[in-house]
């Protein structure tokens, strides 16, 4: 004998913050067309990102999580310390790489695609001896940084670099 249940969910948090015209909330808690109303949120002042969430939804199955807002951030911004090796792939979430070298050579990165890099990543000679041993940074792909190049050196003492994904995936900004 099957037995079927019907569970009845009152949808509070959409219910208290979409409101206007054409505005349309099922029973089942979703929001088929809504106008946001702001005036509804609660202003804070000042946000701890060890204690706030967001509701974060997978791509691959539509499932929802929550996660901290420092957990978040943290996942998102990854850093690399280069202590050896001639040549380094700055992932996506790179956000800081120290080239920091036990014995000093010559450093080759290469840029993710411009389309996937999540943020700008900052490059660092942190051993300071770039003068001598080069950091040269390759785009990949047809990618291109300012003034049409491909390749970018940082040939400068304790010298450092910022580069930031163009939204139209083309290159980076330097």
């Amino acid at each position: 004998m099957a037995i079927a249940l019907k569970l009845r969910v009152v949808p509070k948090f959409l219910a208290s913050i979409f409101s206007g015209v054409g505005t349309s909330i099922r029973k089942d808690g979703l929001a088929t067309y809504v106008d946001l109303d702001y005036s509804k949120l609660v202003a804070i002042p000042t946000i701890d990102p060890a204690i706030y969430n967001l509701a974060i939804q997978s791509i691959a199955d539509g499932s929802f999580a929550a996660i901290s807002i420092a957990e978040f951030l943290s996942s998102a911004y990854t850093e690399q310390d280069i202590a050896s090796g001639s040549n380094v792939t700055v992932q996506k979430s790179d956000g800081l790489i120290k080239i920091n070298k036990t014995v000093g050579s010559p450093t080759t990165l290469t840029l993710p695609l411009s389309d996937v890099k999540i943020g700008p990543v900052k490059i660092v000679d942190w051993k300071g001896d770039a003068g001598t041993n080069n950091i040269t940074i390759n785009c990949s792909g047809t990618d291109k940084l300012n003034g049409n190049l491909s390749s970018w050196t940082i040939a400068a003492d304790g010298g450092s670099i910022v580069l930031t994904p163009l939204k139209d995936g083309t290159g980076y900004a330097v």
